[in-house]
Order: structure tokens, then C-alpha cells, then sequence
């Protein structure tokens, strides 16, 4: 009395001039609710989802949200996708100050069509019950150009409750690894079922080290509004279960951060994110002259839209050294960030010197800054044909962005995941 799909395969779209394949299932079994049908409301009983493998690159992902953003014609999903203006705020620092005590909800409660522009159509409360059952799947995110980086999250297993009455569900994943050398494992997290909305309420877990509190809600009406909201309460940084063979180059004595995203499912281009990190007291051991380099504060402040990503803000200040960078990345690939480095005329003598060792095709002279106490250097990056470059180079000639820092930090000490 029901449907039995196997071997579905999806691919990049064939615009991309791709054939890459983005997932596959192995088996879809849905039990149909008949009489649900017969009323129009395309119900299901049980849909069973077994060894879902995602497979996509960061790049073939950049490449459908920028068509995605120049042919909008293809979302013609609702009858207009919200305005931007609609969707709760989602930039905490840009927000005044007598509203930033005050949390938006990460998706919206539902306000009559006329207002909003949707065409809304109500899902009453009713004592039939569906679920969702996921076994066996797996998700990896990886670079093409960049063969160290990769995120794979093995073991995805979940029970999903859908329509009817207030219940209970739980997504759990057997193991995260980034770079395949750095991995947890056991994350179980439970959702909801309530209010036309499937949620994960304030869940708290341990990652990588760090405390996470994680809320996340998809509600089922026109577009399908989602919001996500990971934060980081403050805490003292505990990196042992990354650096795990060597003793860990970074401490943080105080960390916090709140990342929010919001947007509706099927108009991507109304996505919305913000990010703001802040950060105390942070050392960095240097193995190769046993030095430290010390910040007292710090903050990170990013901005997020389906069109690209802006860094408005990101500074580390300390008696010594100092760092301020803003900066762009988009959807289509361009790239660009200023980098300012502000150190003590002996720091400086010190961190000139260490690039040209590490280096005879390095330079970083410093300028004097208006005190004399202080010399600056502005690092340009840029992305130039798929390859991230800065001026790093002799008469600030351009040279490959992580080539060269692998010759200044030192290829031995830079274990950590690149970026692509």
C-alpha cells in the first residue's frame, strides 16, 4: 500500500557543464496515507530515507547559488519571495540597542497573506501522524582545489515526527571528522514536532572541545521559513581533542560567539546570516623560537547573504600586536580583504625578519604609524583566476596566499584544515 523508489541519483545542474553527482539514495519507501490524498493534503504515514550519500564540493555549491542568483525566474516557488525586510533580524551588532535583549524568533509566526505577500495555506492541527525515518546516510563537503580540506559527518541516523499532535523525535550522527584527522563522535540531537513547526530547542552539546548550544525550526508554510542558531557561551577554550599528538599552539581564556541564519527553503535568495565571535586573552605559542604572541580582546563580526559573505569587523589587540581586517568573498568567486598589521617598532623588526627568513621572495617592511611607538603593514588579499593571492612579495608583488604562510608559520606546524 505504498511506493518503493531505488537508486535515485541527483547531478549538477547541466548549465554548470558539470556531471557531477551531488547525492544518491539507495532505497525510498513511502506508505502513503490514502484518504489524505483523496482530501488533497498529500500525507504520508511513514517515508523512509536509506543510505542517503551526499557528496558536493564547495565549489560546485558556489557554482548553483550564483545561477541560482542570475536566473531568479527559476524560484518561482511562491508568489513572490519575502522581502528582506520580512525576515527577523539577523545582524545582533547592527541592531539598536535598547532591541538587543530582546531574541527574534528564528522563523516567523504566521501573519495574514495580505500583509506578507504569500499565499499562506493553513495546516490545522489533526490527529493523523507521519514521521520521517533516516538510516544509514552519510554527508562530506569538500575543495577541489584545496585536496586538505573536507567535512563529513558518517552515521546520520533519524526518527522525524510529522503533523498532528506535539512529539518527540532525535537525529543522532555517528561521526564528525574535518581533514579526516580531526573527528567526534556520538552527537545525538532531539527535535520537536509542534505548532506546524519541527524544532531543536536550546540544545546543549560538546564538540570538538567547545560547548555548543544549538536551536534550529522549519515551519510548514508557504516557502518554508527556517531559521538556525548556533551560539557559544562563554568558556575558557579547550583544544586537546584537536591538537592531539602535540601540545595545543592556542589558548583562549574567554570565548563567545552567536550564529544565526534564516531564510525560506524554496526563494534562496532570501537567505540571511550573521556571526559575531568575541575573545579574550589569547596566546599563541610559536614552536619554531619558542616566542608567544599575546591579544587581550578580540571580536569577529560577519554578515551573510545568498549573494556572498561580508567580514565587517575582525580585530585582536594586545600591548605588543595588533590585527584589523575587513574584507568580501561572493557566490561568484571574487574575493578581496585588506589586513592590517600594527606591532611595536621591535615586533615589527621581528616579524619583517621572520618572513624574510622564511622566504627570499617575502618581503613585509613596515611603515611608521602616526605614534612613534607603533609601525603598521596593510596585506592585500585578493582571489585572482581561482587562486587566493597576496602582496606579500617583493615590491608587494603577488605571491599564493597559502604557500606563503606555510613558509612563514612553517610547514611542520600548520596541521590545521585549510580553507578552499
Amino acid at each position: 500500500m505504498g511506493v518503493a523508489m531505488n537508486k535515485l541519483q541527483v547531478f549538477a545542474p547541466a548549465e554548470l557543464g558539470k556531471k557531477n553527482l551531488l547525492f544518491s539514495v539507495c532505497e525510498i519507501r513511502i506508505d502513503m496515507s490514502w484518504i489524505s490524498l483523496l482530501k488533497g493534503k498529500k500525507r504520508w504515514e511513514r517515508l523512509e530515507i536509506n543510505q542517503l550519500d551526499v557528496n558536493v564540493s564547495v565549489e560546485t555549491l558556489r557554482e548553483i547559488v550564483a545561477s541560482v542568483m542570475e536566473n531568479p525566474s527559476k524560484l518561482a516557488v511562491v508568489e513572490r519571495p519575502a522581502d528582506q525586510d520580512e525576515l527577523p533580524h539577523s545582524d545582533p551588532e547592527g541592531q539598536p540597542a535598547d532591541q538587543k535583549t530582546e531574541e527574534t524568533p528564528l522563523v516567523q509566526s504566521d501573519i495574514p497573506a495580505k500583509e506578507r505577500g504569500l499565499s499562506v495555506t493553513s495546516i490545522p492541527v489533526e490527529s493523523f501522524e507521519g514521521e520521517i525515518i533516516v538510516s544509514n546516510a552519510k554527508v562530506r563537503i569538500f575543495s577541489e582545489r584545496v585536496a586538505d580540506f573536507s567535512v563529513a559527518l558518517n552515521q546520520i541516523e533519524g526518527e522525524i515526527p510529522l503533523w498532528g499532535s506535539a512529539r518527540e523525535g532525535e537525529i543522532s550522527c555517528g561521526e564528525i571528522t574535518i581533514t579526516e584527522e580531526i573527528a567526534e563522535v556520538g552527537l545525538k540531537i532531539p527535535v520537536v514536532w509542534g505548532d506546524r513547526s519541527l524544532a531543536v530547542m536550546e540544545h546543549s552539546l560538546k564538540a570538538f572541545g567547545l560547548d555548543f548550544e544549538l536551536s534550529a525550526a522549519v515551519k510548514l508554510s508557504a516557502g518554508f521559513p527556517v531559521g538556525l542558531q548556533i551560539s557559544l557561551p562563554d568558556q575558557q577554550v579547550d583544544l586537546s581533542s584537536v591538537f592531539r599528538e602535540q601540545e595545543s599552539p592556542l589558548s583562549v581564556s574567554n570565548l563567545n560567539s552567536k550564529n544565526r541564519l534564516q531564510g525560506y527553503l524554496l526563494a534562496p535568495s532570501t537567505f540571511r546570516g550573521s556571526s559575531v565571535t568575541r575573545f579574550g586573552n589569547v596566546v599563541i605559542d610559536d614552536p619554531r623560537d619558542e616566542g608567544e604572541i599575546r591579544f587581550n580582546r578580540g571580536t569577529a563580526s560577519f554578515i551573510a547573504t545568498a549573494a556572498g559573505v561580508v567580514a565587517k569587523d575582525v580585530r585582536a589587540i594586545g600591548e605588543e600586536d595588533a590585527i584589523l581586517m575587513n574584507g568580501f568573498a561572493t557566490a561568484a568567486g571574487e574575493a578581496s580583504a585588506t589586513l592590517r598589521v600594527v606591532s611595536s617598532p621591535e615586533r615589527a623588526q621581528s616579524h619583517s625578519k621572520r618572513v624574510r627568513m622564511a622566504s627570499g621572495n617575502l618581503l613585509m617592511d613596515f611603515e611608521p604609524l602616526i605614534t612613534p611607538d607603533r609601525a603598521f603593514r596593510d596585506i592585500r588579499i585578493e582571489a585572482r583566476d581561482g587562486t587566493l593571492m597576496m602582496d606579500l612579495g617583493e615590491d608587494r608583488s603577488w605571491v599564493p596566499f597559502f604557500d606563503a604562510a606555510e613558509e612563514v608559520l612553517g610547514r611542520q606546524n600548520t596541521n590545521l584544515p585549510k580553507l578552499p
